[in-house]
This record gives C-alpha cells, sequence and structure tokens, in this order.
C-alpha cells in the first residue's frame, strides 16, 4: 500500500485547497522527507486529512472526549465527530486521497462535508464518502458502509491498523509498545497475512460446538424412538394373541354359514341339472323320432349297393367308347399331317443336294486364287523386317536432330537468362545494402525476436491474468460478504426454529402418556376377556347346534339308505323275468315279420292243396287265404307293441337299479362321515363346557336355563353385543386422546426435523463463509506474485529490444519497436523474408555468374552435334524410301484378291460352306425316312382303334340290359321290403354317389341316436336320485340362501375388522423389534459421537475460542519473536543498551513485551517504566520492524511520524535518522513531523505549512 496524494479543502487551519503529490519532484525521487511549519499552523491536519479520506475518522478525535460543542445558531456537535475539521465559516470541505492498493491498482478516496443551502451559516449535513478506481475513475461501492468496506479491502488494514503499521500520529507513536496483547495480535495476524490460526480457532470451537449438539441430538433421538418398556410389550403381545383368537373364532362361525350357502347352492345346482337332464331326454327322443326318414334312406342305400357294380361297368364302356371315338378322329388328323410331312420332305432333299454341288464346284475354282494370295503373303512377310528397321533407323535420326537443335535452344536460352539473374541480383543486392548486417546473422536476431514476442505475450498474459485476479479478489469479497450474511440469518432462523422445537417438546411433555396407557391397557385386559368368553360361547352353542344337526342327519340318511336298499333288491329280482318277457316279444316278433314279408307271401299264392310246401314240406297251408293273412298283420302289430313295452320295462328297471345303486353308495358314504362327526363333535362339546366354564366371564354372563336353550342363546349373544358395545366406546374416547398425542408428537418431530435441516444449513454456510475468506487470501498473494512476475517480465523485454536495436534501427528504422509490438509475429515473418530475400539474391548472384560461362561453351558445342545429325539423316532418309515403295506395290496386289483377307479364312469358310451343304442334305434325308414310318404307324393305329370300338359297344348291351334286369327285380320288391323307390338308372346313380365313408357315418349317427336317448335316461334318474338325497339333508335353521349369503356377508365384514386388529398388532409387535435394533445401533453411534466430541473437545480446549484469539496469539507469539528480531536489530543502532523480548507463560501463549536492560546486568523493565526518549526509540525500532515485516502480504511502502523526535539528544538522534534512511533506501517514503530543527535542516525535501494570517495556513513543497 502506497500513499500517491493527499490533498483538501477547507479542513482546520487550512484554509482553501491544497495538495501534496508525492508523485511529482520533489517527493517522487525522496524517499525521506519533513512536514514542518510553526506549531498550530496545521501539521497534522495533513495527516487528518488522510485518514479521513480513507476512514472517516483521525487518531486524535477518537482520544477526545465526547462532550457537545456549539455550532452554528443553537446546534451542537460532538467533539468525536470527524465534521468538526470543517473550517469555521467555510460552507463545504473535502479530503482527498490517491493510494495503490495491495492489489498494484490506483484508487482515489474522498471525503466530503457542507452546510445546508451552501452557506456558512447552514446546518451540517451528513459527510459523504466515495472511492473510484483510477485512471477510468469506475465508481466502487454505493453507500457510506459498502465505500468504507471497499478501501478497507484495498488497503488490507483496518483504521486501527491503518494507525499502528502506517501513521504513527501525535502522542501515538509508542501505541503498538504499549497496546493489549489482543490488538498487538491482530495487527501482527493482518501484516503477516496469516487470518487462518483465527479461523482455525473459531473452526475448532464451532466444531466442538456442533459435535455437541450431535451428540444431543443423537440423544434426543434415542429418547424419541426408545422402543416400548417390558410390560408394554408382553401387553401388546397377549393382545396380538387374542386378536388372533378372535380372527379363528369368526373364522369358525362363517366356515359354519359357508357350509349351510353351500348347501344352498348345491341344492339350486341340483335341480339345474336335473331340469338340464329332463330337457336333453326329449331333445334326444325328438332327434330319435326324426332320424325316422334318415333310416329308410340309409336301408334303401343298403339295398342299392349290390348295383353298384353293374353301374360302374356302363359308365366305364360308355367312357371307354367315348375316349375311342376322340382317339380315332385324332388318329384320322394324324395321317393326313404325315401324308403332307413325307411330301414335303421329299422336295427338301433334292433341294439340299443341289445346295451341295454348287459348294464343290466354288471350292475347286477358287484353288488358283488361293496359290497366288499365298505367294503375296509370303514376300510381304519378308519385306516387313527391312521396313520396321528402316522406319526405326530414319526416327532415330530425326530424334536425334531434334534433341540436337532443342538442347542448342536450350543452352542459348539458360545463358541468356544467367546473365540477366546475375545483372538483376547484382542490382538487388546494391538497392538493399542496408538489410546486410541483419541477413548475415538473422537466425541469432530471429531468436531474439522470438524470445522478446514470448515475454511480450507472457506480458500481455500476466497484465490479463493481474486483471483476472484483482476481479476475483474483489468477487470473492463479495462472496465472503454474502456468505457472512446468510451465515447471520441462518443462524437466526436456526434460533427461531430452537425455540419452535422446544416449544413442541413442552407441549408434549405436558401430556401424560403412561395414564393413558394403563388405561387402554385394563381395556384391553377387559377386550381380551370379553373375545374369549364369547369365542368360547359362540364355540360351545355353534358346536351343540352341529351335534345335534349331525344326529338328524344321520338318521335321515340311515332311512334313506334302507329304502334305496329295498327299491334296488326288489328290481334286480324283477331283472330276469322282464329280460325273458323282452326276448320272447323279439323272437315272436321276428317270426311273425318272416311270415308277412312280401317274398312268403308270393310263395302262398303260389300254393295248391295236397301240393307240398317247397318250405316246410307240408301239405296243409293254413295262411293261404286271404283272412289268414289280416289276421296275420293284426298280430304283426300287436307284437311290436309289446316288443315295445317290454324294452321300456327293462330300461326302466335298469334306470332305477343305476339310481338306487347309486344312493345306497352315497349313503354308505355319508354315514359314515356323520358318525365320526357326531362323536368328534360330542368330545368337542364337553371340552368346549370346561373352557366356558373356566372364563372369567362366566359368572358375569346372565344365568344358564337349558329349557329355553334358544332365547337363553340370544339374551347371552344380546348380553355379549352391549360389552363390546360399551368397551368399543371407551376405546373411541382412548384413541382420540392418543391421536392427540401422536398429533403433538409428531409436530415435535416435524420441529426437529426443521431444527436438524437448518443447523446442517448453518454449517454449510459457515463452511462456505469460510472458504470464502480463504479464497481472498489466497487471492490476495496470487495478485502480489503476479505483480512481480509482470514487472520481471517488464525488464527481461527491455534486455532483449535493447540488444536488437542497433541491427534492426539500421534495417527497418527507428521506429521498428512501434511496429513490431503492434504485431509481433506478422513483422518478424516480414523481416525473416527479407533476410531470406537478401540471402537468396547473394546466392542467386553467384550461381549466375559461374552458369553465363558455363551455358556459352555448351551452346557451340550443341551447334556442331545439329551439323552431324543433318547429314546422318540424309542416308537413312534414301534407304528407307526404297523398301517402302517395294512393300506398298505387295501389299496392293495382295489387296485385290478377297480384300486382303488370309488364306486360311477364305479356304475354311469354301470348306465349311461344303461341309454344311452336305450335312444340310443328310438332315433332309432323315427326315423324310422318319415321315415314311409316321404314315404307316397311323394307318395301323386306325385300323386298331376302329376294331376296340366295336368290342365295346358289344359289351356296353351286354352291362346295360343286366342293369335293366336288376331295376326291374328291385320295382318289384321295394314296397315289401319298406324302401324307397327307383324310377330308372339314373336315379340309381345319384344314389350310388353315396360313399361308404357316408354310410358307415350315418349307420354310426343314427347309432348314436339311439345310445344318447338311452344315456339321457340313464342321467335323469341319477340327477333325480342325488337331488332326492341333497334334500334329505336339509339345514334345520330353515334359512333361506339370501338369509345365510347376508349372514355370511356380515361376518366377512366383522371378519375384517378382527383380521385389522390382529395384523396392527403384528406390525405394532414387528415395528416394535425394528426399534429395540435400532436403539441397539443407536447406542453404538452415540458412543462413537462422543468419542468424536472429546476429540474436538480436546482441540478447542488447546485452540478454539469464539473469537479465534486463542490460537491466533498462540501463532503471532512467533511472528512477533520474528518482529522483535527486525526491532532488536534497529534498537542495536538506536539504543544498544535496551532488547525488547517477549514475555512468556507456560501455561497460556502471550504476546506480552518487556525490555531488557543490558547495562544493568540483563535486568528486566516493564516497558511502561521507559522514559520519553527511551520510549520513543523503541516504538521507533518496533515500527522499523513492521515497515520490515509488512512487505509479505500488506506491503506497507508509506510511513508517516508525526512528532516524538523532540524528546533525543543529538546524538541519539542522528542514530535515528540514520536508521530512517536505511527504510526509505527499501523502496518506503517516510514523512516526519517534528520541531526539531537539526533534524529538519538535514532532511532536504520538505512539505512546509506556512501560517498566512487571519488563523490559515498554506501548504508548499519544497
Amino acid at each position: 500500500m502506497r500513499i500517491l496524494r493527499i490533498s483538501g479543502k477547507n479542513l482546520a487551519s487550512l484554509a482553501g485547497e491544497f495538495q501534496v503529490d508525492f508523485e511529482t519532484e520533489p517527493l517522487a525521487s525522496a524517499g525521506l522527507f519533513a512536514i514542518s511549519g510553526p506549531t498550530g499552523a496545521g501539521k497534522s491536519t495533513l495527516l487528518d486529512a488522510l485518514c479521513l479520506a480513507l476512514y472517516d475518522a483521525t487518531p486524535r478525535l477518537l482520544k477526545r472526549a465526547g462532550s457537545q460543542l456549539p455550532d452554528v445558531g443553537g446546534d451542537t456537535i460532538s467533539a468525536l465527530d470527524p465534521r468538526t475539521l470543517l473550517r469555521r465559516g467555510a460552507a463545504e470541505g473535502w479530503a482527498e486521497v490517491d493510494f495503490a492498493g495491495n492489489d498494484d491498482l490506483r484508487y482515489r478516496a474522498r471525503w466530503s462535508v457542507r452546510r445546508a443551502y451552501g452557506k456558512p451559516g447552514g446546518a451540517l449535513q451528513p459527510s459523504k464518502m466515495t472511492l473510484h478506481r483510477l485512471p477510468e475513475l469506475d465508481p466502487l461501492g454505493g453507500t457510506k458502509t459498502e465505500v468504507a468496506a471497499e478501501i478497507v479491502g484495498r488497503i488490507g488494514l483496518s483504521f486501527e491498523q491503518f494507525t499502528r503499521a502506517v501513521l504513527l500520529a501525535q502522542n501515538e507513536f509508542s501505541a503498538f509498545l504499549k497496546t493489549d496483547e489482543n490488538e498487538r495480535g491482530e495487527l501482527l495476524e493482518t501484516l503477516t497475512g496469516t487470518t487462518i490460526y483465527s479461523e482455525i480457532s473459531k473452526r475448532a470451537f464451532e466444531r466442538y460446538r456442533a459435535e455437541q449438539e450431535r451428540t444431543r441430538m443423537l440423544a434426543a433421538q434415542l429418547a424419541n424412538q426408545a422402543p416400548l418398556p417390558a410390560e408394554d410389550r408382553s401387553k401388546l403381545d397377549a393382545d396380538r394373541v387374542n386378536a388372533e383368537l378372535a380372527l379363528e373364532a369368526v373364522d369358525a362361525r362363517r366356515s359354519a354359514l359357508e357350509h349351510e350357502l353351500r348347501w344352498h347352492h348345491e341344492a339350486a345346482k341340483l335341480e339345474r341339472g336335473e331340469i338340464q337332464a329332463t330337457e336333453a331326454l326329449a331333445l334326444a327322443q325328438a332327434a330319435q323320432a326324426e332320424a325316422a326318414e334318415r333310416r329308410q334312406r340309409l336301408a334303401t342305400l343298403d339295398a342299392a349297393q349290390p348295383a353298384r357294380p353293374m353301374v360302374a361297368e356302363v359308365t366305364r364302356l360308355e367312357g371307354e367308347r367315348k375316349l375311342a371315338v376322340e382317339s380315332g378322329g385324332k388318329l384320322e388328323s394324324g395321317l393326313a399331317i404325315a401324308l403332307e410331312a413325307r411330301r414335303q420332305a421329299v422336295l427338301d432333299v433334292d433341294a439340299a443336294l443341289a445346295g451341295v454341288d454348287a459348294a464343290d464346284n466354288a471350292l475347286r475354282a477358287a484353288a488358283p486364287q488361293l496359290d497366288g494370295a499365298k505367294a503375296l503373303d509370303a514376300a510381304i512377310a519378308a519385306l516387313a523386317p527391312s521396313h520396321g528397321q528402316a522406319a526405326s533407323a530414319l526416327e532415330a535420326a530425326r530424334n536425334e536432330a531434334r534433341q540436337a537443335r532443342a538442347a542448342h535452344a536450350a543452352k542459348s536460352a539458360e545463358h541468356d537468362n544467367a546473365r540477366k539473374g546475375r545483372d538483376t541480383a547484382a542490382a538487388w543486392l546494391s538497392t538493399h545494402a542496408r538489410l546486410e548486417p541483419m541477413a548475415v546473422q538473422w537466425p541469432r536476431w530471429d531468436k531474439l525476436l522470438a524470445q522478446a514476442a514470448q515475454s511480450v505475450s507472457a506480458e500481455a498474459a500476466a497484465a490479463s491474468a493481474l486483471a483476472n485476479a484483482s476481479r476475483q479478489a474483489h468477487e470473492a469479497a463479495q462472496h465472503e460478504q454474502a456468505a457472512t450474511l446468510a451465515l447471520g440469518e441462518a443462524t437466526s432462523r436456526l434460533g427461531t426454529l430452537d425455540a419452535a422445537r422446544r416449544d413442541a417438546m413442552g407441549a408434549l411433555e405436558s401430556s401424560d402418556p403412561q395414564a393413558l396407557d394403563d388405561e387402554r391397557q385394563a381395556l384391553d385386559a377387559r377386550r381380551e376377556r370379553l373375545a374369549a368368553g364369547e369365542k368360547a360361547w359362540t364355540a360351545l352353542v355353534t358346536t351343540r347346534q352341529e351335534l345335534l344337526q349331525a344326529a338328524a342327519e344321520l338318521d335321515r340318511v340311515d332311512t334313506a339308505r334302507a329304502g334305496a336298499s329295498r327299491l334296488l333288491d326288489e328290481a334286480r329280482t324283477a331283472a330276469p323275468a322282464l329280460l325273458a318277457a323282452m326276448h320272447q316279444a323279439e323272437k315272436s316278433l321276428g317270426a311273425a315279420e318272416l311270415a308277412c314279408a312280401s317274398s312268403v307271401e308270393e310263395l302262398r299264392a303260389t300254393l295248391d292243396d295236397d301240393t307240398p310246401c317247397p318250405v316246410c314240406g307240408s301239405h296243409q297251408h293254413p295262411y293261404r287265404d286271404n283272412g289268414r293273412e289280416d289276421m296275420l298283420r293284426t298280430m304283426l302289430a300287436n307284437l311290436r307293441g309289446e316288443v315295445l313295452d317290454c324294452r321300456k320295462r327293462v330300461r326302466d328297471n335298469e334306470a332305477v337299479q343305476a339310481t338306487q345303486t347309486a344312493t345306497l353308495a352315497a349313503a354308505g358314504e355319508r354315514l359314515g362321515t356323520l358318525e365320526r362327526e357326531r362323536t368328534t363333535l360330542g368330545k368337542l362339546v364337553g371340552e368346549l363346557e370346561a373352557e366356558w366354564n373356566a372364563q372369567p366371564l362366566a359368572a358375569e354372563a346372565p344365568a344358564s336355563d337349558m329349557s329355553r336353550a334358544d332365547l337363553f342363546n340370544e339374551l347371552r349373544m344380546a348380553w355379549f353385543a352391549e360389552s363390546r358395545d360399551a368397551l368399543r366406546s371407551a376405546l373411541a374416547g382412548l384413541d382420540a386422546r392418543a391421536a392427540g398425542l401422536r398429533r403433538a408428537a409428531q409436530a415435535r418431530d416435524a420441529a426437529q426435523a426443521a431444527y436438524d435441516k437448518a443447523q446442517l444449513e448453518q454449517a454449510r454456510l459457515r463452511q462456505a463463509a469460510d472458504s470464502a475468506r480463504e479464497a481472498g487470501a489466497r487471492l490476495h498473494l496470487e495478485l502480489r506474485a503476479m505483480s512481480v512476475q509482470q514487472e520481471a517480465l517488464a525488464a527481461q523485454l527491455a534486455t532483449v529490444l535493447a540488444e536488437l536495436d542497433p541491427v534492426l534501427s539500421g534495417a527497418s528504422g527507428d521506429g521498428w519497436q512501434d511496429a513490431w509490438r503492434r504485431s509481433p509475429a506478422t513483422w518478424r515473418v516480414d523481416r525473416g523474408q527479407e533476410a531470406a530475400q537478401w540471402q537468396e539474391q547473394t546466392v542467386l548472384h553467384t550461381r549466375s555468374t559461374a552458369s553465363a560461362a558455363t551455358m556459352e561453351a555448351e551452346a557451340a558445342g550443341a551447334l556442331e552435334r545439329i551439323a552431324q545429325a543433318d547429314r546422318h539423316g540424309a542416308g537413312v532418309a534414301a534407304e528407307f524410301n526404297r523398301i517402302d515403295t517395294e512393300l506398298k506395290d505387295k501389299r496392293a496386289q495382295r489387296l485385290a484378291l478377297w480384300e486382303g483377307r488370309p488364306v486360311a479364312e477364305v479356304e475354311r469358310e469354301l470348306v465349311a460352306a461344303l461341309a454344311a451343304a452336305r450335312n444340310h442334305h443328310a438332315a433332309r434325308q432323315a427326315i423324310a425316312a422318319e415321315t415314311a414310318q409316321r404314315e404307316a404307324s397311323a394307318r395301323t393305329a386306325l385300323v386298331q382303334l376302329n376294331e376296340h370300338i366295336a368290342a365295346l359297344d358289344s359289351a356296353g348291351v351286354r352291362a346295360a340290359t343286366a342293369l335293366a334286369d336288376w331295376l326291374e327285380d328291385y320295382r318289384r320288391n321295394h314296397f315289401g321290403l319298406g324302401l324307397a323307390p327307383v324310377e330308372d338308372a339314373a336315379e340309381l346313380g345319384r344314389l350310388l354317389l353315396v360313399g361308404g365313408t357316408w354310410l358307415a357315418q350315418e349307420r354310426a349317427a343314427l347309432g348314436a341316436v339311439d345310445a344318447q336317448v338311452g344315456s339321457a335316461t340313464a342321467v335323469l334318474a341319477e340327477r333325480r336320485a342325488q337331488r332326492a338325497l341333497h334334500r334329505e339333508g336339509l339345514p334345520e335353521s330353515g334359512l333361506s340362501a339370501d338369509t345365510v349369503a347376508a349372514a355370511v356377508e356380515a361376518l366377512t365384514a366383522e371378519r375384517r375388522a378382527a383380521h385389522d386388529l390382529a395384523t396392527e398388532l403384528r406390525m405394532k409387535s414387528v415395528q416394535d423389534d425394528a426399534r429395540r435394533l435400532q436403539a441397539q445401533a443407536m447406542l453404538d453411534e452415540i458412543e462413537r459421537q462422543q468419542a468424536q466430541e472429546q476429540r474436538w473437545g480436546k482441540l478447542a480446549e488447546l485452540i478454539g475460542s469464539s473469537d479465534g484469539k486463542k490460537f491466533r496469539n498462540y501463532a503471532q507469539q512467533f511472528t512477533l519473536d520474528v518482529l522483535l528480531g527486525y526491532a532488536n536489530a534497529h534498537l542495536g543502532q538506536l539504543a544498544r543498551r535496551y532488547r525488547l523480548e517477549r514475555v512468556t507463560h507456560a501455561g497460556a501463549p502471550s504476546l506480552a513485551l518487556m525490555v531488557r536492560d543490558q547495562d544493568m546486568g540483563g535486568e528486566v523493565r516493564s516497558v511502561n517504566s521507559l522514559s520519553g526518549g527511551e520510549s520513543f526509540l523503541v516504538s521507533l525500532a518496533l515500527a522499523l520492524g513492521l515497515a520490515s515485516l509488512s512487505s509479505n502480504r500488506v506491503r506497507v511502502e508509506s510511513l508517516f511520524i508525526d512528532e516524538g523526535f523532540g524528546s533525543l539528544d543529538t546524538e541519539t538522534l542522528g542514530v535515528a535518522m540514520d536508521a530512517l534512511d536505511a527504510l526509505q533506501s527499501l523502496g518506503r517514503k517516510v514523512g516526519v513531523i517534528s520541531h526539531v530543527q537539526e533534524m529538519t535542516e538535514r532532511i532536504a525535501t520538505k512539505v512546509l505549512v506556512r501560517p498566512a494570517g487571519g488563523g490559515s495556513s498554506a501548504v508548499v513543497v519544497a
């Protein structure tokens, strides 16, 4: 921190505007200057202006008593108010300071005050403070408080610290020496940037508090989540068992009702089954009646089956004759086609023979020409190699001549170019001679330029990083302020939530849960006894009823079994006679049907008297007359009715046997079951009576009266219901009170949760605030390091540019640095190109000179080679022309023969044409033979087919006659057999379209219809027997199915309530088990937390404190020891007699000071025992030590000392001056206010405060 300028207006005796600028001469180059003037002139007012502009306070006013001073009119003003420094009679005044902050940026702080209406007699207005960043004049802070905070942040010192390290005010020179330990520790901490120790002390203290709070919270959680006591747990287990027993009782009652409801459902089901069986029998009988026509059709189809082979034979013969006739037509068409093909084949053979003759003649005629063509081909082949060689030689000669001329032209051009390049390079080098020093050693200068560019980039990056670090430091300060504000709000909110939590806990503690538990325990015990008694009584009554029902059911089933056994015996006895009668009736019916058959009637008509019967041989024919025949038909009808009646009686007997057998088996099984149930129920009644008599409520219940059991049961059940209602009302009231208690507990838990959440948030915000403070300190250190780095980079750049300047000034002019700085990379590339171009031109000049001489000699040699090539080419051209003319003549002669085509190709074509003609002739001859063969085959097949058709016609006549005979016989006999008529063969064919599979399926279907009638009859009998047997088990209650269902539904609701209660009690038991486990885990966690609390407690005891001073003072002991080392070094020059030491205490840190008098044998003295001069020397040594120490975090580069030197003798004053000179040589600017003439005369640079009359003074720098 460095003061750059102090200015002001109308402050105390300094009337008008004044200014002391430490950046202008002579103050800019003076490290030590004096502020001198007569007493009261206003020397200290300059330092007041410095403090006002920065802190709105002055050291002198803070030490004054707080009395009131009169102001204009009747107003008064406090003696401590800095506005009292406004000059009397002035309407406004201000103080302004320019300074460099610890971030190396420049700022302007301004303090101002004015009177109302701008008049000297106006009332004083509140003072204002502003802070601007220079040179932009960007405002920092808004309100006065914000501006003050910004100034402290930029300087790094509070007002009290400022008056210890920068400004040693009048009468305050020995303040650091005699201040208390805490203030001394704060100042040392600020100067060294070691605030971390205070933060560690605070954090250790706060962490110990947090661990204590966590231990308390865990203890509270353990209290809130404690498991049930042993008595309550036993009661809960008993309640759970009773609830499960009550649930079992409800299940038993519901099971009995469900059994009765199932009987009703089974009765309805059996009734529906009987109706369905009746309907099924009716449907089966109807289907049997409807199947009569199907039976007749099936019989007709069976009778028609013998005619199937005859019909098939007729159909086959007709089909074969039709196919044969169609084949005859096709054979006649084929014969005509064969005749035409044979005629055409003969013509084709004649034409093919003419083609063979023509091809043979063409081959013989081409033989001479083929021989001539072969001779020409041989001659051309012999000339071709010589022609090719001559052409190659000619082309080579021409190429050689062209190459020689091209070489001569190229060498001439190269010679001209070399001369031009040499001249051009020489001219360029002459013009750019200034580049030679740079180009000759360009790699060296290029490397230096690269270093300079890197330095510029690094300097720019450092400047950017410096600005960024400054911005980050400012942001870190803002974050720290915001975090501190948020922490305060969180702490306040935590206090509010803690109060709410305590209120909720107080409301919960005001209730008496134990009384509720005792009352609930009594009611639960009553409910258990009531439930157990009702369960025992209900079980007893139900079992008695079941015993009576079982006895009645046993008698009924036994009676039904006896009846079924009797009926079964009767049916079995009658069965053989019924079967014998049915068989006899069927036999008689068969004989009667034979006697009445149509064939028998025809035979009977042929009988004559005294002629034996061809069947039985008898000579008597009693049935030959018509009267006997009518009697036979009547008897046949009677026998058919008797057969049907016998069959019905047999089926009824079989149904009775099946029904009674099933009834007898079911009754036997039911009797065994009922006997076992009656025995079991008898034993159970005895056990339940004993259990009821053992119940505690048996004595309270109405007395037993077995003479009127039904009425007594109703009275006792009513008594149970009234008891349950009374108990339920009492439990409802208890539940309401318990619900209120639970709500209070929930409110307490909610308040506790909110408090815990807020506590965690407070810890997080405290950590955020600590992080923000640490980040701010770290950024300030980085800012200082970056500033030093930037200065080093600037010095490095200046060194490199100084080395480059002599060379580059000659190459690029004196302004090369400005051009280079605008674009270092581009400027360097341009210079590199210039150097490369200069070097290139130098090489080019050398090469061009040598190349011109070489090219001139080579061009002369090229001219000689051109002449030699021309002479050689003329001879080669003459030989080529001779061979080429001869070859062209041969090729023209060969082209006239078959257009130059190869002889072998022409011969192949002629031979191939002859072979093709011969092949074509042979093929035509084969086709002619084949057509003759096809004609003969067609004629033979046609004759055979006509003979086959005649044979089919004869067989068809015989098959049709046989079929007509069968139809005639069927028409004569179908009426007597009950068959459907068949009019003709077409109708017979339609009947025979039905296959054997359909006949088998139809026969099986008709059999199934008959079987279905028998099955339906048996099922109906069984269903009737089952229903009759079920009706015998009708419950004695006589209730309807709806009534029983309603009772089951009511019991279901009751069971649901009992189940819910049992489930709730089981859940409570499980939750209590979980709480027991959790409580054990919580105890373990509390033990670990207590160990953690003890560790932090020990640490807090060692270094922790709420304000951080315990560890801070301990750490600053070492800083103070370092400071005393610096101070004693200066004190060795100022006063060797004294040595400063730190007072040590074995039990606690100490920052107290003492003085060891070395002239008195090392006697220890208090700092308060020093005289005025001694105190000044010791304080000066401390101030100089602080100046040396402060260069770490807050670099104090300005020091102002007000008075104190008048108490020194001449020799000591000289020693003090030497110390001040040594201090200013270290880069500090020291200002001294003193009346000592010897001292002011020794200091060359002075700030003079001269009285100007009228109580005003002027400030002059000399």
